[in-house]
């Protein structure tokens, strides 16, 4: 089950990101939230490959009061955004080349970006594009001079694509990070801080994106706290 092998810190979680870089070893990292877990139970190749390949860790405060519920208490609550800066700025302070997939930026507008904000940019790729593409795409990665990727396409489309990717590339580091790259190049706005720290991030993306976002927030929360309490009444985690 895959509550058993969240990595419960940031600092854990990040070590894990840099001990694989410095091995070069590969790691396949991606998160669990209330969204990614309802897929997981929804999904079977999702599933397998997160139980299977990946190395996850627990990234909003549903999956964090899950946890709690399920037993858990030796964890700290741990956001993925605020968790991705943190990894931004030690890849910028040691200047590890980085390729990036995600979002859909113009070329000039994420070199220039890049350039600013001192990131080590070996590459990026569009996360837009038809599957049929994806050969071509990793045809392209599999070029580019850097051992870590930083994929943001959305779950499960993005641990899939690196996934199929690390087979090619099977000594990089691989961290899937959803719509981050929107945020932290600041294309969208971010929901408040304090807003955050009363836990109602979720509440915000809502109100700002109700029509992509209802059916993952208005009925999946209730599904998700449904399944955690059935676990731990069946006690199968």
């Amino acid at each position: 089950m895959i509550f058993n092998k969240l990595l419960p810190t940031p600092e854990d979680t990040l070590k894990v990101i840099f001990d694989s870089i410095e091995s070069r070893q590969k790691l396949l990292l991606t998160y669990l939230n209330q969204h990614s877990y309802n897929t997981y139970f929804e999904q079977r190749l999702y599933n397998k490959i997160l139980n299977e390949e990946f190395i996850v860790y627990q990234a909003d405060l549903g999956v964090y009061f899950a946890l709690k519920i399920l037993g858990v208490h030796q964890l700290s609550r741990l956001n993925g955004t605020d968790l991705n800066y943190l990894l931004f700025e030690k890849l910028i302070e040691q200047k590890i080349p980085i390729v990036l997939v995600g979002a859909q930026f113009d070329t000039n507008f994420i070199n220039e970006e890049a350039k600013r904000r001192g990131i080590n940019l070996a590459g990026y790729e569009s996360g837009y594009f038809d599957t049929s593409e994806e050969e071509n795409i990793i045809d392209k990665l599999s070029e580019y001079d850097a051992r870590v990727f930083i994929v943001g396409m959305g779950v499960p489309r993005q641990e899939l694509f690196a996934f199929n990717v690390s087979k090619r590339l099977n000594s990089a580091t691989f961290i899937c990070v959803g719509n981050f790259f929107e945020f932290y190049f600041g294309t969208k706005k971010r929901t408040p801080s304090f807003i955050r720290r009363i836990g109602l991030e979720w509440f915000f993306r809502l109100l700002t994106e109700p029509i992509r976002l209802w059916k993952r927030y208005l009925a999946g929360i209730p599904i998700f706290f449904y399944r955690i309490l059935k676990l731990k009444y069946q006690k199968k985690y």
